[in-house]
């Protein structure tokens, strides 16, 4: 910048001009300059105020997350429930204990007359444990289904040397009567003693009978027997031939296994119990018929 007295170029950042010793008078910055003509002005024109949208409350996005996970969780419960339930009561229904309490509510002549035949029972209720010893206890109860008529079934157990034995039971029908199940009844064959065992072959072979060999063929009904979870737990697999008896009506009433693994005998000996047959004629008149029936149990 210049001295406005001397024409001296001088700092503006200088108060006196070092030629002439007069005061440095500041000069004001130029104005802006304004619009210029020619160009297209923008005129803000006054209108509604646009408000910021709004967003999507957190919150809600919780909750829809949470009630998601609620129904899903639930949903697993109840798949777990319902698969929990009926491996529950396989198992109980494979168990030895149960097969004995069954056999003797099927064995009880008062039950087949009031009830009929037994068709099927509800889930067994209860309690049943085995011992390491060969000793345990059980206690049941379950719906009992008949061709006549229904009831309840009410059954206490005792395991001794590895024999499950009944120790009290009865039937309460649905108009209340009540029918007492046999004590002592044992069941599983690799629980029954020698001495039982042979009463058993005794019975079978009792004078009259006509030996019919293999009966699986000449069966008109043959239930197959389940697997037992234990059993498939041992990998337990092989052949159990069961001895029977069939009366003049084609209905088994003796059973008892001859050979086979232990842990599949007693299923064997309930469902050839269960077997059914068409009455065996000799000169015309019905006559008793023993032979086996034969299982074979294959690991998956």
């Amino acid at each position: 910048m210049q001295c406005n007295n001397c024409g001296n170029q001088i700092e503006s950042y200088t108060r006196f001009c070092p030629k002439c010793g007069a005061p440095n008078q500041l000069q004001s910055p130029s104005p802006t300059p304004g619009p210029q003509s020619g160009f297209p002005q923008t005129r803000v024109m006054p209108g509604p105020m646009v408000l910021p949208e709004k967003r999507s409350s957190g919150c809600v996005k919780a909750l829809v997350i949470g009630g998601i996970i609620v129904v899903l969780l639930g949903a697993g419960v109840a798949v777990a429930i319902y698969y929990g339930y009926h491996y529950a009561e396989k198992a109980l229904k494979s168990s030895e204990a149960y097969v004995t309490a069954v056999n003797a509510l099927k064995q009880n002549s008062e039950v087949t007359e009031k009830l009929g035949e037994i068709r099927d029972t509800g889930f067994p209720i209860g309690s049943y444990s085995e011992d390491a010893d060969g000793s345990g206890k059980a206690a049941f109860t379950m719906s009992v289904q008949g061709t006549k008529a229904d009831g309840r079934y009410n059954v206490t157990l005792v395991r001794e040397n590895r024999a499950w034995r009944v120790v009290s039971g009865e039937v309460r029908t649905a108009n209340g009567e009540v029918i007492r199940i046999d004590t002592g009844v044992v069941g599983g064959v690799e629980n029954q003693n020698e001495n039982s065992n042979t009463g058993i072959q005794e019975n079978i072979n009792a004078r009259g009978a006509v030996k019919g060999g293999v009966l699986n063929g000449k069966a008109i009904s043959l239930p197959k027997p389940p697997y037992p979870p234990i059993a498939k737990a041992a990998k337990a697999s092989g052949t159990v031939v069961v001895q029977v008896l069939v009366d003049e009506k084609g209905n088994v009433v003796l059973a008892h296994a001859v050979s086979g693994h232990p842990l599949l005998q007693a299923v064997a000996v309930a469902a050839a119990r269960q077997a059914k047959f068409e009455p065996t004629k000799v000169s015309g008149k019905p006559v008793k018929v023993s032979g086996v029936i034969v299982y074979n149990f294959t690991v998956e």
